[in-house]
């Protein structure tokens, strides 16, 4: 077996791990100990790959939203990408309330807007194009075809991630006043009748 193969089997076996006592058990209560006898590795092998558990938590976090960006980019609007975030949610529930419990808010909303910030950006960009097109304009291979300073950008992508990821988090604590169809609505309606606006403003 390779060693990139071999790489990616244990750190895909140590992930199964901890989910499984995650199962039984708060993050804080689980041990590297526990995860190698689980694998049948020792204890060298865990920390070459992860520098303790924690570390172990976030590359699933990250592999996760690799998984799920993936997925987004390759849908042709906000509500099938919106519905692969919620089923992500959904699907990983007990998982994300771990890490919030685990590592606290700051750093789920910072896993949040490792999905978010090119979530946005996509939605972004068909909106500029949007915006493009109807106002006459010809769409261009360029990301920012309507030559939006770089700093106006970062910064309304910001605003939007805070936004959507407060409704998410709201949603993952079961504390929403909506449904998965309800906040997907919200959004939807929120970028759609904020975004244009705020292209066109920021491009004169």
């Amino acid at each position: 077996m390779k060693k990139q193969e071999c790489r990616e089997r244990t750190q895909r076996q140590l992930a199964e791990a901890l989910e499984f006592y995650l199962q039984k058990k708060p993050l804080e209560k689980i041990t590297v100990r526990e995860l190698i006898e689980k694998v049948g590795i020792n204890r060298k092998t865990f920390y070459y790959y992860f520098p303790d558990i924690h570390g172990l938590l976030e590359w699933m976090v990250t592999q996760e939203s690799q998984r799920l960006i993936f997925e987004i980019q390759n849908q042709e609007d906000y509500e099938n990408s919106l519905s692969l975030v919620f089923d992500s949610i959904e699907k990983n529930r007990h998982f994300v309330n771990c890490v919030y419990d685990s590592m606290g808010r700051d750093a789920l909303v910072r896993f949040l807007n490792k999905d978010f910030r090119k979530v946005i950006s996509w939605a972004m960009e068909k909106g500029m194009e949007d915006v493009l097109q109807r106002n006459g304009g010809k769409i261009t291979e360029a990301s920012n075809p309507l030559g939006i300073e770089q700093k106006f950008l970062d910064t309304l992508v910001d605003s939007y991630i805070a936004s959507i990821a407060q409704i998410l988090l709201l949603y993952l604590q079961k504390k929403s006043p909506f449904n998965k169809q309800e906040c997907i609505r919200f959004i939807l309606r929120y970028l759609q009748s904020t975004m244009p606006a705020a292209l066109e403003e920021f491009a004169r």
